[in-house]
């Protein structure tokens, strides 16, 4: 029975202990939310996740879903506009993505429980492409 219970905890370190990274933006979008929608078209990517068996993960995309998926995931969301008095410090965090770009002409949101989460999502509307920082446990 030892014997059993000592294998069964190598497994799980082992199986637990590997970070998760990816640069495709297929795949970083299926790491945060499942598979791609139709009504999303991907165009850049980045995700990690800690190795730890917690949940911890930093996502950065820039994709162009349609007006129907954005509405529904802001309302599912329960994403607020931002105030320009908010705190902005999380953009360092992107300071190594070129692409990463949004401008004044992006409107940008952050979820209501904001105190403890630095996440941010983006939208220009005119142009229809989208910007997302979301942090989880990092």
């Amino acid at each position: 029975m030892k014997k059993l219970i000592l294998i069964f905890c190598s497994f799980t370190l082992l199986v637990g202990c590997w970070p998760r990274e990816s640069s495709d933006p297929e795949d970083t979008f299926e790491y945060w939310l499942g598979e791609v929608p139709k009504e999303v078209e991907v165009i850049h990517g980045e995700y990690y996740q800690s190795p730890h068996f917690t949940l911890e993960y930093e996502v950065f995309l820039k994709f162009k879903p349609t007006k129907a998926w954005w509405y529904t995931f802001k309302l599912q969301n329960n994403l607020v506009e931002v105030e320009t008095t908010d705190d902005d410090s999380w953009i360092h965090f992107t300071n190594h993505l070129d692409w990463f770009q949004p401008d004044a002409n992006f409107t940008e949101y952050k979820a209501t429980d904001y105190e403890w989460n630095r996440s941010r999502y983006f939208i220009d509307y005119k142009k229809g492409v989208c910007y997302v920082y979301e942090t989880l446990g990092m």
